[in-house]
């Protein structure tokens, strides 16, 4: 009977040609040698395990939404924080970042499907911008200086 089930609804509501091959790639984008920075807050969600994420549509941000990523090493001693400002700006989103503890680094934003990866520098107070972002599931990378590089989890923007 589940077998049908599945069948009938694989007929009615077909998932996206491209998914299985956007699951795969999201796994492969990921730098391997990063530490994952878990979501520890986000302002659209009552509780940050609680996530909805849309997989056969778009998603919109209607208001600014504030997104809170942390990683602390095996050790316990090295915290690095990750807060970005979600903003919709048109069809776009605009991301504004901080970076704690703040120091220079470069930011990587992947996107599930390209391996095209828009970069910009975060400056001495670990702020940064990134511009035109086109809405979906997106993750950081933050490399720095003599550190391990870090990578936020897949977040939908």
């Amino acid at each position: 009977m589940l077998a049908r089930l599945g069948a009938l609804l694989r007929e009615v509501d077909p998932a996206p040609r491209d998914l299985v091959a956007l699951a795969k790639a999201s796994f492969i984008l990921r730098d391997l040698d990063a530490e994952l920075a878990e979501l520890v807050e986000d302002s659209a969600a009552p509780d940050p395990e609680w996530q909805p994420l849309a997989v056969r549509g778009s998603a919109t941000v209607p208001q600014p939404r504030q997104l809170t990523f942390q990683v602390v090493d095996e050790r316990g001693q090295d915290e690095v924080i990750v807060a970005v400002q979600v903003e919709a700006v048109g069809e776009l989103r605009r991301l504004s970042g901080h970076l704690f503890p703040p120091e220079p680094a470069d930011i990587e934003l992947r996107r599930p499907g390209t391996a095209e990866v828009q970069q910009v520098p975060a400056d001495e107070g670990g702020f940064f911008v990134l511009e035109d972002v086109p809405p979906g599931p997106m993750s950081l990378t933050v490399r720095r200086g003599g550190a391990f590089a870090v990578a936020t989890r897949w977040t939908l923007v």
